[in-house]
């Protein structure tokens, strides 16, 4: 029986020695974002000698890349996107040196097809996307900026305990507050103090006064990281670090304007000064493309795999930014046993494991099948379109 994706399938199959072999080099070299120096050449390495134009420095950033291979011909542009960052002392614990490889399989297995239907195959490397500096995010300028907009669609993959094809996840942002008080001896006389860590406490207690009132799955989760030097001295410095998620980028501008309303009343109670830092680069909602995730789960079947369709979680991920530019994929795919968690020992050993290299094939699998299907069905081509119009409004 005649099966459409059987010639990527085989792409990708053939590859399969040469793609572990550059997951395992990423994975043993880790490295942060950034500065994912030797990542970065290996993936575009592999991309250039499969006959893809590589331009590098996207935006300034040293290991941000775009890799194209033009059919030269009128037709579609298939986005694959990597991301091949790693976490500080625990290494490659959220499986990126796995599908960044997925992701770059499936572009050189799909050139036959663009050479047919027209069209081109673009791979754009992502920089930093664990929050590991102030910077991180390396997706929300490359969005904000405009690369993402000459594509069609856009894919991407990432590993977990259970493979989910259409997910949604949260917008998030990170706080950091300073409040600058008068600092004087604790046992003297204290009416000209101002007391820095009591403005800190004050804008927790003001937060979990107004909780209640947050949207559904709002979360703000503040640390104090600083509250005084001496107990015997009035502190005239406290620092807080704020966790901020929200269903969507539009509750939690919302959310961000009612937590600084806090810190501004804790200011004005104490008379402390106060100096906000926000993350530079806000985490958007992720908003997957319906039909594209009905045609990777038939993929999947057709590969086999068990999957969930739909689920949500309560963490975040800078694809949600190329979400709102272009109709977007993002699904997770397991790469070893149920209740292993990322960022965990367990998951660091599942990105180098057999069930981790077989995740990596799965995905790259059904990214490209996903991408034939498209090409090849201009009422296809119009349904995504057309529910990725409707998102935008």
């Amino acid at each position: 029986m005649y099966n459409k994706h059987e010639n990527v399938y085989k792409n990708i199959e053939d590859m399969r020695n040469e793609l572990v072999s550059i997951s395992l080099e990423i994975f043993n070299n880790p490295e942060l974002g950034y500065k994912e120096y030797n990542s970065c050449k290996l993936l575009t390495e592999f991309l250039k000698k499969n006959g893809f134009e590589i331009d590098l420095g996207i935006l300034n950033m040293d290991t941000s890349f775009i890799a194209t291979y033009d059919s030269l011909k009128e037709g579609r542009a298939i986005g694959l996107i990597a991301e091949y960052d790693a976490l500080p002392e625990i290494g490659h614990a959220c499986g990126h040196n796995l599908f960044s490889v997925a992701a770059c399989g499936a572009a050189v297995a799909l050139k036959e097809e663009v050479d047919k239907s027209g069209g081109k195959v673009v791979v754009i490397g992502t920089p930093c996307e664990e929050v590991t500096n102030e910077n991180a995010g390396g997706k929300v300028p490359m969005a904000r900026e405009g690369v993402f907009d000459n594509l069609d669609i856009a894919m991407m993959c990432h590993g977990d305990n259970t493979t989910y094809v259409k997910r949604y996840l949260v917008a998030s942002t990170n706080l950091k507050v300073k409040f600058y008080g008068t600092a004087i001896h604790a046992g003297g006389d204290v009416t000209n103090g101002k007391n820095a860590l009591t403005a800190a406490i004050l804008t927790i207690n003001n937060i979990n006064a107004i909780r209640q009132h947050f949207f559904t799955n709002a979360v703000v989760n503040p640390i104090i990281t600083n509250g005084g030097v001496l107990p015997n001295t009035i502190p005239n410095l406290s620092e807080l670090r704020f966790t901020i998620r929200a269903t969507n980028k539009r509750e939690l501008e919302e959310l961000m304007s009612r937590v600084e309303n806090c810190i501004k009343a804790a200011s004005l109670t104490t008379g402390c000064e106060y100096e906000i830092t926000r993350q530079k680069h806000t985490y958007y909602d992720t908003r997957p493309n319906d039909v594209l995730a009905k045609l990777f789960s038939n993929s999947l079947e057709e590969l086999g795999v068990e999957y969930t369709y739909e689920n949500t979680a309560s963490f975040a991920w800078d694809v949600g930014n190329v979400s709102y530019r272009v109709p977007t994929l993002c699904p997770y795919i397991k790469i070893g046993p149920d209740g292993i968690l990322c960022h965990s020992d367990e998951f660091l050993e599942a990105s180098h494991s057999e069930a981790g290299f077989n995740g990596l094939m799965i995905g790259a699998k059904a990214m490209a099948s996903t991408a034939v299907d498209y090409l090849e069905s201009k009422e296809i081509q119009e349904k995504v379109n057309e529910e990725f119009k409707k998102l935008v409004k």
